[in-house]
């Protein structure tokens, strides 16, 4: 199956996106293609704390 993402790849978020899914996929994915949970929730983790995000802190409110 091909990659059709349904987001632009160009943007930063997409960058990011795209970061992440290949971080687990060279680094977490064992040779089984199985993905370790706890690997990936270290790695999601990780990835909001380099967004900027506070993964221990409140739900973000997205509201005007």
């Amino acid at each position: 199956m091909a990659h059709a993402p349904n987001f632009d790849v160009t943007t930063d978020a997409g960058q990011a996106i795209v970061g992440l899914f290949n971080k687990i996929k060279t680094t977490i994915e064992g040779g089984d293609g199985e993905w370790n949970g706890g690997d990936v929730v270290e790695a999601l983790y990780g990835w909001f704390t380099s967004l900027g995000i506070d993964a221990d802190g409140a739900p973000i409110d997205l509201a005007p």
